[in-house]
């Protein structure tokens, strides 16, 4: 991997992590910093996006992995009301950190068995009609869905929480 892709993937990582492991009280920037900081590697590794072949596939697959490990992010949060402070809290432990973890050594193994194995990687590419190309936006594609469905979730949790406080006041 090149010393880009290497601090790309632990900026991308670090922000992720920080913005949700532990207990944190929530509000907008916890909701944004993760999309704008997603954004700005958008920018810089969306240019051109191949679609022909079976490229458009491997975007669908990974937009729905993503919200897979999105979903699994949700189930391992939890949101907390606090009536005294009417201050909300979000809360994901070391599990949801394993769970980013898992998605980010996902990348690193396939770019690694890509850059190592070259002429294997092309055959196989060419045999199953997708671009290398696609590799950079799959993983893009992927987090992209994997924040916004944790973001909604988030925001449906947190909705939940402060319905049931007020129900019980």
């Amino acid at each position: 991997m090149t010393t880009d892709l290497w601090i790309s993937t632990i900026a991308i990582f670090a922000v992720l992590v920080y913005s949700s492991f532990g207990r944190k009280r929530f509000n907008m920037i916890r909701i944004l910093l993760p999309f704008v900081f997603l954004s700005y590697f958008g920018f810089t590794y969306l240019k051109d996006i191949p679609t022909d072949g079976n490229n458009l596939w491997l975007l669908v697959a990974s937009v729905l992995i993503g919200a897979v490990f999105g979903t699994i992010l949700i189930s391992l949060s939890r949101v907390d009301f606090d009536i005294n402070t009417q201050q909300v809290y979000v809360f994901s432990g070391l599990a949801s950190i394993g769970i980013l973890s898992l998605v980010f050594i996902l990348r690193i193994i396939l770019i690694e068995l890509i850059t190592n194995n070259g002429e294997k990687a092309y055959r196989f590419a060419m045999e199953h009609h997708f671009n290398l190309n696609i590799i950079g936006p799959l993983f893009i594609f992927m987090t992209a869905a994997m924040i916004t469905i944790r973001v909604i979730g988030t925001l449906i949790q947190v909705n939940r929480s402060k319905a049931s406080s007020s129900q019980k006041a």
